[in-house]
């Protein structure tokens, strides 16, 4: 469960992160959007997992 609300609580400021990051690289458009949300999504999704395996007692098994 701690997953869950720590890796939400975690993609708005990730995504600001990499959203400023990625300003001198890439224009505004589309490209840089969904890089910055596929980025974040996959940041938040490794820290959800962290947590699950650093404590497992604690994890929602879908499967």
């Amino acid at each position: 469960m701690y997953s869950i609300v720590l890796s939400t609580l975690a993609y708005p400021i990730v995504a600001w992160w990499l959203h400023r990051r990625l300003e001198d690289w890439l224009e505004p458009g589309m490209v840089r959007k969904m890089l910055v949300f596929l980025l974040a999504s996959i940041a938040c999704w490794m820290l959800g997992s962290a947590i699950d395996w650093m404590f497992p007692g604690q994890a929602i098994h879908m499967l």
